[in-house]
């Protein structure tokens, strides 16, 4: 009850999700067009006629679409966990990202028409990689917020991997692309994995398969940037969609089970972490429930 009295309406989460899902997600993009009205970066955003709600002809423009929808989607799932009522809250996630998503592809797709970008653009798959990225991402923070703790490990694993992506878009002049600091993915995965166990030490052995999973989508960076490079008019990317997922797997499937770029060192002080994180707030909460036993007696 007492938990409950903190909980916000589900009505809240419809406008807040939507929110969450273009501002944060697309944070990156809105900074380096500010950098760019300010002065502070010149030409970061090439070959754009007006504002475009999410990028389409940008460097980086597929790994940055992918990316931040995906980030966005986490986060406006995650915003499920907030009413009282898990249904409600998941039913308010989902229409409110849906409609966030909807006017962005809606508002982007309506100045494409009227020439807001290149003639030599693809802004229909550039839109249309938005909408699934964002989806999928929307899925995972459904997991994150609701689902038991043994599953939020694998939800988070493809947002964490892309994170120095979307960190290195906040960076004046700078596309969101992997830059191999995989040292941010560690720590971020450390803390997740602290703060999501609940109140069962066995739900920390739940994460261990997580940290294969992360060390496996570390490839997916590379992936995305081989498909982007393939992602013009008239390309057998763009005419056959079987042909983008066989030059992700051709990168992904060597990069995954070698070692370089890992950091393994990384990874194993991540997973201490996030142990002594969880162990902590374990601990308090078992001192707390004792002096409340003893208060009672």
């Amino acid at each position: 009850m007492a938990d409950s009295e903190y909980r916000i309406s589900a009505w809240w989460v419809l406008p807040i999700s939507a929110v969450a899902w273009w501002i944060c997600g697309f944070l990156p993009w809105l900074m380096q067009l500010s950098y760019e009205f300010t002065g502070f970066a010149e030409g970061a955003i090439a070959g754009v006629a007006g504002f475009l709600p999410v990028p389409l002809t940008a460097d980086g423009a597929m790994v940055g679409l992918v990316t931040m929808a995906l980030f966005g989607g986490v986060l406006a799932g995650a915003t499920s966990r907030l009413p009282a009522s898990a249904g409600a809250g998941a039913a308010a996630a989902i229409a409110g990202t849906l409609l966030g998503l909807t006017a962005a592809v809606g508002g982007s797709w309506w100045l494409v028409v009227r020439g807001g970008v290149p003639d030599d653009s693809v802004p229909l798959g550039m839109l249309v990689a938005t909408g699934a990225a964002g989806i999928v991402g929307l899925g995972a923070g459904l997991l994150t917020g609701l689902g038991p703790a043994a599953l939020r490990g694998p939800a988070l694993a493809l947002p964490v991997v892309l994170l120095d992506s979307w960190l290195w878009g906040l960076v004046p002049g700078h596309a969101v692309a992997p830059v191999g600091t995989w040292w941010i993915l560690a720590v971020a995965l450390g803390i997740a994995f602290g703060l999501a166990v609940d109140s069962k030490p066995i739900e920390l052995l739940g994460w261990l398969p997580t940290a294969g999973i992360v060390w496996v989508l570390q490839a997916a960076g590379p992936a995305l940037v081989a498909v982007q490079e393939g992602i013009r008019p008239g390309s057998p990317f763009v005419d056959d969609a079987l042909t983008a997922a066989r030059i992700a797997w051709d990168e992904i499937a060597p990069a995954a089970v070698v070692s370089e770029g890992h950091q393994l060192g990384a990874w194993v002080v991540a997973l201490l972490l996030g142990a002594a994180i969880a162990a902590l707030r374990l601990s308090r909460e078992a001192e707390a429930e004792g002096e409340l036993a003893e208060a009672w007696a």
